[in-house]
């Protein structure tokens, strides 16, 4: 969860902290160095310390795709409902 401060004003900064546009995106910070690797952010060094673009972090986000539900273990579902009435029936 973002404090108060950091959720209405980190549109108006330059450049985010890795740790807080990790939390804003909702992901890790390995998650945002792999985008990084990828194209899909733009990364800063200043003083030593590893920046995100907000720009950058703004269209990484937008960019996610809608939810849909996937049938991802629907075979084994079957199965085990399969498993189940054959066992009812004995």
């Amino acid at each position: 969860m973002l404090d108060q401060d950091t959720e209405n004003g980190w549109r108006d900064r330059l450049l985010l902290p890795l740790k807080l546009a990790a939390k804003i995106a909702g992901q890790s910070p390995a998650s945002l160095y792999r985008a990084q690797s990828e194209g899909k952010l733009e990364f800063k060094r200043l003083s030593g310390r590893t920046l995100v673009t907000t720009d950058s972090l703004v269209r990484f986000v937008d960019s996610a795709e809608p939810w849909t539900p996937s049938d991802r273990g629907a075979h084994g579902r079957a199965a085990r409902t399969e498993r189940a009435r054959a066992a009812w029936a004995e």
